[in-house]
Parts: structure tokens; C-alpha cells; sequence
């Protein structure tokens, strides 16, 4: 049926409809997979032995779980990845019955949204608009388990941040999550070899210096 004020012409409409057609794949394109993470292992690394029978790791820190932390939905946890750092980098050599206590005391990881710009001059850039806060504490004793008494500790305290994209999708940052996690990981394992070698030493078994 004529339409008054409208009309397409022939070349017209083959226009329009492969124009659309051109459209087609982009809006049945499928999303973009998520990304694969490696797991955070520190076998590369010597470990520390310890003159110890046995080696525990408990968590002490109990995450929320709802905002403003994050760890529960992060690909790593820090609190994960610090138990894998226990059991890769800790080792105890069965020469006496005293224990290896790794408490994890702190891995929160906590998001704070930033303000980004409005408006035509908020268009023509892209702002940071989320920032991540990852802290990790933890302490490494050395308990005699017939007294309950610690004979040695160490500690170690670290934290890192990232900022990400306002335009950043999901998988962008995930995998920002995991880099930072990575950096937290590098930060306390360089900490806490440190102290455990200045406060542990005497309990440090020949192995561990070669």
C-alpha cells in the first residue's frame, strides 16, 4: 500500500536489505569465552624446611561475602593462593614431632567505584571506574604440640591494588583480578621467606640452604 511522504526505490531497498543483512552476524556474534588462568604454583621455587613432623593451614579470616569484598567472586582468591603457597614452599623434615602452623589472618580483596565523567567531555575519554584492594596477612609458627607453646614466628603483611576501565568487560577484569593476585603473591612470598629466614633460622633444616 502507497504510504504518502515515503517511498524506497529498487537500488534503495537492495541497499537497505544488505545493510541489514551485514548487521546480521555481529548481533548473533557469540560472546567472548572466558579466559584460561594457570594455577599460582611456587614449585619453581626451593622450599623452606623446617625441622617440624607436620605442616597445617588454617584460615582464620572469614570472608563477608557480599559487598564492598570481592574475593568470592574473583578466578583466584588470595586465600587460596596462599595455601598453595604453604604446602608449594613449606616442608617439614620429620625430625621431631613439633608442627607447622600457617594462619591465614587477612585476604580480603575490596572494590570501591569511582566517580567517571558525564557528559560530551566524559564521551570522548575513558576513566578508571573501579578499584580493587587486595590484602593478605599471615603468620608461620612453630608450635611444640605437647605444650601448645610457640617456639618461633613469622609474619608477613602485604597489599597491592589495580584500577580498571570503565569500558572493561568481564573477562578484562578477571583477568586484571589475576595479575593482581600474582603481584600480591610475588609481594609476600619475597616477605615472609625474608622473615621466616630471620626469625626461624635455628629451625631451618640444612636442606633448605642447598
Amino acid at each position: 500500500m502507497y504510504k504518502p511522504g515515503y517511498s524506497v526505490s529498487r537500488r534503495g531497498f537492495l541497499a537497505l536489505s544488505l545493510g541489514r543483512l551485514a548487521v546480521l552476524p555481529a548481533a548473533c556474534s557469540h560472546p567472548e569465552p572466558p579466559p584460561r588462568f594457570a594455577d599460582l604454583r611456587f614449585t619453581h621455587l626451593p622450599p623452606m624446611v623446617l625441622r617440624a613432623g607436620r605442616l597445617d593451614v588454617q584460615e582464620s579470616y572469614q570472608s563477608p561475602l557480599r559487598p564492598p569484598n570481592v574475593e568470592q567472586e574473583m578466578p583466584l582468591p588470595p586465600a587460596r593462593a596462599a595455601r598453595q603457597w604453604a604446602f608449594d614452599r613449606l616442608q617439614t623434615s620429620g625430625e621431631s614431632s613439633l608442627t607447622v602452623l600457617m594462619t591465614i589472618l587477612d585476604a580480603s580483596v575490596t572494590a570501591k567505584y569511582l566517580g567517571v565523567q558525564k557528559g560530551l567531555k566524559g564521551a570522548f575519554k575513558t576513566d578508571q571506574s573501579e578499584r580493587y584492594d587486595a590484602n593478605l596477612e599471615a603468620t608461620v609458627e612453630l608450635i611444640d604440640p605437647s605444650t601448645g607453646i610457640t617456639l618461633a614466628q613469622a609474619s608477613a603483611k602485604v597489599w597491592r591494588h589495580v584500577t580498571v576501565p570503565e569500558n572493561a568487560s568481564v573477562n578484562d577484569r578477571d583477568s586484571a583480578w589475576f595479575s593482581l593476585i600474582e603481584q600480591l603473591m610475588g609481594d609476600f612470598n619475597n616477605q615472609m621467606e625474608s622473615s621466616i629466614r630471620s626469625y626461624m633460622v635455628n629451625y631451618l633444616s640444612p636442606r633448605t640452604f642447598g
